[in-house]
């Protein structure tokens, strides 16, 4: 029985092999930020109320959509947006304040000069405040429950989040991981674009060190702890869901406060009534 000849490349001549084309990483397509764009993307007339300006760009992979160039509104004011996320994993069940809500907002100070993000839980749907430090502030590197309360950090149930930028630079940036990770904008947010070097990153140090609060203590409403009851019970209805307004306000404050620790200097009035009292005054950032 005669063998059938071999279509394997390694028995053919040097010259005459085929070398298999490099794979690009896949980019993904900007298109104009535009009330036609944006409307069937986002499916939502307040979402795009909210979105402030014209111009920028949008992006969307897998469920995430990304608008840059953009500010976004709040009841406290506009936000100078840099990159903002709308995550469909993350967002909501039903009706509620949240609805027209990014589920993810980054920005710069710029009174202290420091990276911020809002952050939307994936599971449970309450937002979250970070603020990101360079490695020269007294505070880089400190556990968030070592921060002793008379240090001068007074924010929402108290410090509950310190670590490095969550990963760095990726060859190729997808959007459902950029949508939850707690790190630096890329310099150019107006076009969404590879990372090619970690100078890409704006700011001068290799990682910046990020303290944060959250908004899921006893005393807030949470999203996602409501689904599928009937009703709201007795407990529930002193709670107060903390929208992106009360959240720009705290990070915010928490920006100013992180800037006056660096400074040795007092922090400025805070823009509205001082945070709840958090259930343990011990705890970093916490009013006693």
């Amino acid at each position: 029985m005669s063998k059938k000849p071999s279509k394997s490349t390694s028995l053919a001549p040097a010259s005459k092999r085929r070398t298999p084309a490099a794979r690009k990483p896949a980019t993904l397509a900007v298109a104009p930020a535009t009330a036609d764009t944006l409307l069937p993307l986002l499916r939502s007339e307040l979402a795009v109320a909210k979105l402030v300006g014209t111009g920028g760009g949008v992006a969307r992979e897998d469920g995430v959509v990304l608008v840059t160039g953009r500010g976004y509104a709040t009841s406290a004011g506009i936000v100078p947006a840099e990159e903002i996320y709308y995550d469909r994993e993350s967002r909501p069940d039903g009706d509620g304040v949240w609805l027209g809500e990014a589920d993810k907002v980054s920005w710069r100070d710029e009174a202290s000069g420091y990276d911020c993000i809002m952050l939307r839980d994936s599971r449970r749907g309450f937002l979250s405040g970070y603020v990101g430090v360079p490695s020269d502030h007294p505070l880089w590197g400190w556990d968030s429950e070592a921060v002793a309360p008379d240090i001068g950090i007074e924010v929402h149930g108290g410090l509950t989040y310190s670590r490095l930028c969550q990963d760095g630079p990726t060859p190729a940036r997808r959007l459902a991981v950029e949508a939850r990770r707690i790190c630096h904008v890329v310099i150019r947010p107006d076009v969404f674009h590879e990372v090619e070097h970690a100078t890409d990153h704006r700011v001068e140090d290799k990682h910046a060190w990020w303290f944060g609060f959250e908004c899921d203590h006893a005393f807030d409403l949470v999203p996602g702890d409501g689904r599928g009851s009937v009703a709201p019970s007795s407990s529930e209805l002193a709670r107060t869901y903390r929208d992106d307004a009360y959240v720009f306000r705290e990070t915010t404050a928490l920006a100013a406060q992180l800037r006056a620790v660096a400074d040795g200097s007092e922090a400025p009035p805070r823009d509205g009534p001082p945070p709840p009292v958090g259930l343990d005054p011990t705890r970093g950032g916490c009013r006693g």
